[in-house]
């Protein structure tokens, strides 16, 4: 949230905004199918493209 507030709270009506998000997990035994799945449903809860590059 203060992400949101601080930074893109006054360019939100900006025509054109685009906001890119990207993260890494480091593969191995804490990547599971499951936390696929959970991490998925969360970005499609927050209404982003659930797309994971898994790999």
């Amino acid at each position: 949230m203060n992400f949101y507030t601080k930074v893109l709270s006054s360019l939100v009506a900006t025509p054109g905004l685009k906001l890119v998000v990207r993260f890494e997990v480091p593969a191995g035994e804490g990547t599971s199918d499951s936390k696929v799945e959970a991490t998925k449903a969360a970005l499609r809860d927050l209404g982003l493209s659930e797309a994971i590059d898994v790999g």
